[in-house]
């Protein structure tokens, strides 16, 4: 996708292409593409955004993992006084592991994607074709009180960090399978602290498996390790891996406007009824919005490369600063506009369904700044405004395609 005319590589290792029809605006384009400094805004993601909010994510694992770590000392004050305190810090814990990984989802490039997105569906399964399932975790539950149980045979429904999700917010210890599922007919004859006790103990299984695959993920890209960093910065990938990177930037849109907002307000077509519900992200926890707003502050990275190269250097070089501008008002708006709702997402979708009608959320989504009759559609108004200037000006000028997924 990258730069869709010849790719050239100059002994400099600078690349070159022609991105424009006119004479005066190629002319342009050319002189940025030969003196921008393309593999070291490749380094620059791979150092300071991607490799150090893997292990940022990694750090929080192993915190909330640790022997005196939340998870442990939650478990262990099991019908105690101290029981709904040490709850609370380990769901605390668990709120701040899920916003680094929302941060570093929105830039997911390489070993995370592998294998259609084998690694990253055993660190958060939301998006892949086996998503969360509360009656495989339930199953899963009874089944590792054998010692031989091994959670690595399991499926991604009942791994990650959205089962730990479920395992610490849900508060209603009845199972949710059929009744013709044989492990979990006599759970609900078991007493409340034996049954919390054992969600207990699956927790902890949950979080050595996250802590071993975040550590898999920093690996992945470590020069120590299997040194993905290496072929992603290597010139000769230069294409390929500003490809990634710009596909990537469409999380905003594909995952966090269609999919999170989109489908449960009923406004993407995907959702087939007034709302859907049963769709929303993170609904034991009710922290749908603040992934979304990790998302922003994600994309926000993934737009800037924090503070070296990034692709709105390339953008400001050829003289459109202005929309790069126009992308960090548009986020900055979304996130005040977060901060400011009383609602979270979920209880804003139940009133969207309970008033029977969808014209106050279209009205609120279409002018997001003049109508804020339903929040999340206004948020969604503002997310499809950095959607549309992805699909417009951001390829225009920076020459490359929307990405195929």
């Amino acid at each position: 996708m990258f730069l869709k005319n010849t790719l050239v590589f100059l002994v400099s290792l600078t690349l070159i292409a022609c991105v424009s029809e006119s004479e005066n605006s190629e002319s342009s384009s050319a002189s940025v593409n030969e003196t921008f400094d393309f593999t070291g805004m490749i380094a620059n993601y791979a150092d300071e955004v991607i490799i150090p909010s893997y292990q940022n994510f990694s750090d929080e694992i192993k915190a909330l993992n640790a022997p005196s770590g939340p998870i442990t000392t939650y478990c262990n004050s099991i019908g105690q006084a101290n029981e709904a305190l040490d709850l609370e810090t380990a769901q605390i814990a668990w709120r701040s592991a899920m916003t680094t990984w929302q941060e570093a989802e929105t830039i997911l490039v390489g070993p995370a994607l592998d294998n259609s997105g084998q690694l990253r569906n055993k660190i958060y399964s939301f998006f892949s074709n086996a998503p969360l399932s509360a009656c495989a975790i339930d199953q899963a539950v009874v089944l590792a009180q054998d010692p031989q149980f091994d959670i690595t045979t399991r499926s991604n429904n009942q791994r990650g960090i959205d089962t730990l999700e479920y395992l610490l917010f849900n508060d209603d210890i009845t199972h949710n399978c059929p009744a013709q599922i044989v492990e979990t007919q006599n759970w609900n004859a078991l007493s409340i602290q034996d049954r919390v006790n054992q969600r207990c103990d699956f927790a902890k299984i949950i979080v050595d498996d996250l802590e071993d695959s975040s550590e898999n993920l920093v690996n992945a890209w470590a020069p120590i390790g299997n040194n993905f960093r290496s072929t992603f910065i290597d010139p000769k990938n230069i294409s390929t891996s500003f490809e990634s990177l710009s596909d990537a930037l469409f999380y905003i849109e594909l995952e966090a406007k269609d999919a999170k907002l989109g489908i449960p307000t009923g406004i993407n077509n995907g959702c087939s009824e007034l709302t859907c519900i049963e769709s929303v992200e993170s609904s034991y926890s009710d922290s749908g919005l603040e992934n979304i707003k990790a998302n922003l502050n994600g994309f926000k990275n993934a737009l800037t490369g924090i503070n070296g190269l990034g692709f709105d250097d390339i953008v400001a070089a050829k003289g459109f600063s202005s929309v790069t501008q126009e992308f960090l008002s548009n986020v900055t708006k979304a996130i005040n506009l977060i901060d400011s709702m009383d609602d979270t997402l979920l209880e804003q979708v139940q009133q969207i369904e309970n008033s029977g009608s969808d014209t106050d959320c279209l009205n609120s989504q279409a002018n997001p700044e003049g109508v804020q009759t339903v929040p999340v559609c206004s948020l969604h108004g503002y997310l499809k405004r950095i959607s549309d200037s992805l699909r417009t000006e951001f390829i225009t000028i920076v020459d490359v395609d929307l990405p195929t997924r």
